[in-house]
């Protein structure tokens, strides 16, 4: 797949989740969408791994053996940072939620309104739409 599709497609995953976020914000049960939920994961993780293969490929040429170690090395420091990335955002909303007195509800608002502001900048600029 092309690689400017895919890095296309990834903030366009990460923008269906956050619009789900949004609209989904305070409602008191979420079950009815679990399917909806299992799609759009399913294609986040593909998307996102395609995107990492992608990144991966032009960094370690060669052959397939001498790529284990470093694939394996690559992977588990893209999980360490995003375990990383995740604690941060658990501390902030700790933090904005239990000091500033946030509610769940509002918190997710102002994420989900705030991670769309960002990624779609990153869309208009794809390369996809030259």
């Amino acid at each position: 797949m092309k690689a400017s599709l895919i890095e296309f497609l990834i903030p366009i995953t990460i923008l269906i989740t956050a619009v789900f976020h949004l609209f989904t914000a305070g409602k008191s049960s979420k079950n009815e969408s679990i399917t909806f939920i299992a799609i759009v994961t399913l294609f986040f993780g593909i998307i996102h791994g395609l995107g990492f293969s992608n990144y991966f490929k032009t960094i370690l040429p060669g052959n397939a053996t001498a790529k284990l170690l470093p694939l394996l090395e690559f992977a588990l420091g893209i999980e360490a940072a995003q375990i990383m990335v995740v604690f941060v955002v658990l501390i902030i909303a700790y933090i904005v939620q239990t000091f500033f007195r946030f509610s769940n509800r509002d918190w997710a608002l102002v994420m989900s309104a705030f991670i769309i502001g960002v990624v779609l900048p990153m869309i208009i600029g794809s390369e996809i739409w030259n």
